[in-house]
């Protein structure tokens, strides 16, 4: 388990770098893979998974950060809480984690760790909604 927390915050540094310089995300997770000297095939894999999902449904993803964000614009949200909170969509949303608290906490300490608390408390709260909405309406389609 602890591998998904290390690919996290890899991942959310990956994100942060592509974001500011704009090149393809396979390159900068490349480069980043190998400057860090990632060898753990578990940590790699799971990277691989988190930012190609967020790769892959980005569209999607923003739209619900834009959505939930009340209030606050997207563009106005900091390279590290906006990748925070695809990371922590992506993940919830798409790839089912065993433990979803689990997930939220690395999320939000990250953000804690890498901007500051308050930034922390508006991830949680956007996460937060997202996900009560996502398990609402999956559950309601399972009732139905």
């Amino acid at each position: 388990m602890r591998f998904r927390k290390k690919a996290r915050e890899n991942s959310l540094l990956v994100l942060y770098r592509w974001d500011i310089r704009g090149d393809s995300i396979e390159k900068v997770l490349k480069e980043y893979i190998e400057e860090k000297g990632i060898k753990n095939r578990e940590i790699k894999g799971y990277m691989e998974s988190l930012i190609g999902t967020v790769k892959d449904r980005l569209t999607e993803i923003d739209s619900l950060i834009s959505e939930h964000s009340e209030d606050w614009s997207f563009d106005r949200l900091g390279y590290i809480e906006r990748n925070a909170l695809r990371l922590g969509v992506a993940e919830l949303l798409f790839l089912n984690p065993p433990d979803p608290g689990r997930a939220f906490n690395d999320y939000i300490d990250l953000v804690k760790k890498y901007a500051d608390r308050k930034a922390g408390k508006f991830v949680n709260g956007v996460l937060s909604k997202i996900y009560r909405e996502h398990r609402a309406t999956s559950s309601a389609r399972r009732a139905g």
